[in-house]
């Protein structure tokens, strides 16, 4: 009997613990009262769908500063990292053969001249006025190629990337690969390769979007080449755009992520993806409520989705506790 009663006690605190505990929880739920959400503001803005791709940047203009001629280097006036203009002095040759052919030029330029006033007053035949044409046009010619040989000009603008010989070296025009390397930075192209599966949504002048792994800044481009020939080994085609080289952050042989825009809408009403539950509708927050509005879609990437109808710009949009979330429910934004 005794056994029987300690039961009957031990059942009874129980059931009054377990009653308890869900009057707790009912409490508990009570309290919150409202669903915590995440919200953002539908907003105007441009979308793109994009394919992406890895790629190669590389200067537009590159040159290999390479004279035609041999000789000691006696000064150079650039080192490795030198901004230099197109017109530039960036090194000089021995100059021996420059002074002697100098001297040739100017001695067939006196006569050239003597000879010309000559033949106005017909003091010498036609022949002979066009042999020593001939002979100072090939002085000017070969000392005009020696100073460019000798004094070395920057071709273009530029940054010098590599100085092969130092002051007081031998230059080997037959021998050497060049004398320095110079690169123009302030416009580059890139190059990406892409399947057959992609290569006909893609054309010429299409926009694109650049990115490299040391920078935040997105670089802006078009496409300017898309290659008709697959390469033999890879089967994929070449595709090249120009890029505007903002600050100067991208470098040659650089490898970047490459975003080909294939379609855009303008001034369109945009919502995160995450917005956007079974493809068809969102919720927004009116008076601490959520409201369901179901909406059509459009142009989309991984990360946005275009809202063309049942939404507008500035409506709050649910895109963190949307799941589960049904209309009338009380909702207390945490942003």
């Amino acid at each position: 009997m005794f056994k029987n009663i300690l039961v009957i006690l031990f059942l009874t605190v129980l059931l009054i613990t377990g009653c308890s505990k869900k009057q707790e929880v009912k409490e508990k739920v009570e309290f919150q009262g409202a669903r915590e959400v995440k919200v953002v503001k539908a907003e105007m803005a441009d979308i793109s769908n994009y394919i992406e791709f890895s790629g190669k940047i590389s200067a537009d203009e590159a040159i290999n500063v390479k004279p035609a001629m041999s000789g000691k280097v006696v000064e150079l006036l650039v080192q490795e990292g030198s901004v230099v203009k197109k017109g530039d002095l960036l090194a000089k040759l021995d100059d021996t053969q420059l002074q002697q052919a100098k001297i040739q030029y100017d001695n067939m330029e006196k006569n050239y001249k003597r000879m010309k006033e000559l033949k106005k007053t017909g003091a010498i035949d036609g022949a002979t006025f066009d042999e020593v044409e001939t002979g100072y046009k090939v002085a000017k010619s070969a000392y005009e190629f020696m100073q460019e040989n000798t004094h070395i000009l920057a071709p273009i603008s530029g940054v010098i990337t590599n100085r092969f010989r130092k002051t007081g070296e031998h230059y080997d025009a037959m021998m050497d690969p060049m004398l320095m390397r110079m690169i123009n930075l302030e416009k580059v192209k890139a190059v990406c390769h892409v399947s057959d599966a992609d290569v006909n949504d893609i054309k010429k002048g299409m926009k694109v979007e650049l990115m490299i792994n040391n920078s935040n800044e997105q670089f802006d481009g078009k496409i300017t080449f898309v290659s008709p020939e697959a390469d033999m080994m890879s089967g994929t085609f070449a595709v090249e755009m120009m890029i505007k080289n903002k600050n100067n952050l991208l470098r040659n042989n650089q490898f970047a992520r490459i975003k080909i825009l294939t379609n855009t809408s303008q001034n369109a009403v945009v919502v995160p993806q995450e917005a956007v539950i079974d493809g068809d509708h969102v919720f927004i927050i009116q008076a601490e409520k959520a409201v369901k509005k179901i909406v059509s879609l459009g142009l989309e990437n991984e990360y946005e989705i275009e809202i063309t109808a049942g939404i507008n710009t500035g409506d709050e949009v649910v895109v963190i506790g949307n799941a589960g979330l049904t209309e009338g429910d009380k909702v207390k934004v945490i942003n």
